[in-house]
């Protein structure tokens, strides 16, 4: 989804004189009695402001400013530097991961955040969007530093980095008690990190850092890719393709999910990891075993009727008779199947066939 910064000022007059110098304090722009006064109840009612003074309060709102961001649009980007915290008036916020693909966190009016970039100065490390049209009031104005507004005035300075460090010590105590072992949040979490969207089977990333894990006892790598599969998506699409790498790895699960660890490595080529047959002649019966499966599959009911079946090509890599490091074993292993299609395909090989 492509996002754009869509930014406005809030249009509203200014009727009472007791919050000029507020006004003053937010830019240009003017601000109504009403909308002052709800903006400075939103501060009291957060626990980040909880216990401040009316007369501290308005010293904040002095230098805060009103800001209308669209439905999709950008508040703020990974790397920006974290110079604000933001208070949502109305809307709310959704903060996603930096591919824009994973929602990390959302809030809504009433709540505050982007608290932890300013205390520590350090650039966000992920992007807050706009949801719902939402009025947000920013503090600092402009990402001044707190240290520059608040020269003359220490009482203000200390108290803000006092709320600064109680707020987040609190958010990071209530995130703790979220995120405990084998708890739903931390499963998710998991799955979402480990798991391949199209296959449902784990990926490459898990391979990566399980590796030491594996290497606990020894263990065979087979790893596989359909000699045919550019046919496939050159006759069907790409989408027949997908489908049918779903249906792969459906009958994967089905048929060896136990005892071994099932991953779609990338593209068409997967893996499967077994501790049971560790040695090179189990191994190979295991990986015939498999091959046989695959290419007996009869995928005509993806492809309109046509008769379509795999050849598989397929490596096998022992731990650690032939590697004992992630490259020697996985990044290895990998490459055998592009081997054995480029010998004529439907082969089982090991490192010492190439």
């Amino acid at each position: 989804m492509k996002m754009h910064l869509a930014q406005k000022s809030v249009p509203l007059l200014m009727t009472t004189s007791s919050f000029c110098d507020i006004v003053q304090g937010m830019q240009e722009i003017p601000l109504s009695a009403d909308f002052a006064v709800q903006a400075k109840k939103f501060l009291q009612k957060t626990s980040f402001f909880s216990g401040w003074t009316d007369s501290e309060l308005d010293e904040i709102m002095m230098h805060c400013q009103a800001n209308e961001f669209e439905d999709g649009s950008i508040i703020f980007t990974p790397e920006e530097n974290g110079s604000k915290v933001y208070l949502l008036l109305n809307g709310s916020a959704e903060v996603l991961s930096p591919d824009k693909k994973t929602a990390l966190a959302e809030f809504v009016a009433g709540e505050l955040f982007g608290e932890i970039a300013l205390l520590t100065g350090k650039p966000h490390d992920a992007y807050a969007i706009a949801r719902k049209q939402a009025r947000i009031l920013e503090f600092p104005k402009d990402g001044v530093p707190l240290e520059t507004l608040f020269h003359d005035k220490p009482r203000i300075l200390a108290h803000l980095f006092q709320s600064l460090l109680i707020f987040t010590s609190q958010r990071t105590r209530a995130a703790n008690l979220l995120i405990k072992e084998n708890s739903p949040v931390v499963r998710e979490l998991r799955n979402q990190v480990y798991s391949d969207k199209l296959s449902g089977l784990f990926n490459r990333t898990y391979l990566e850092e399980s590796f030491a894990e594996f290497c606990k006892e020894p263990f065979a790598l087979i790893m596989m890719k359909p000699d045919n599969f550019k046919q496939i998506n050159d006759s069907f699409g790409h989408e027949a393709g997908d489908t049918a790498l779903i249906f792969i790895a459906g009958h994967l699960k089905k048929a060896f999910s136990e005892n071994t660890i099932l991953a779609r490595y990338e593209g068409n080529e997967f893996a499967v990891l077994t501790h049971l047959y560790a040695d090179k002649e189990s191994a190979r019966t295991f990986a015939e075993k498999i091959k046989h499966e695959l290419e007996t599959l009869d995928l005509s009911h993806l492809f309109n009727g046509e008769k379509i079946f795999l050849s598989m090509s397929l490596g096998i890599v022992l731990f650690p008779q032939h590697g004992k490091i992630y490259t020697d074993v996985v990044t290895r292993c990998s490459g055998i199947p592009l081997v054995g299609r480029q010998r004529g395909g439907s082969m089982i090989l090991f490192p010492e066939d190439i």
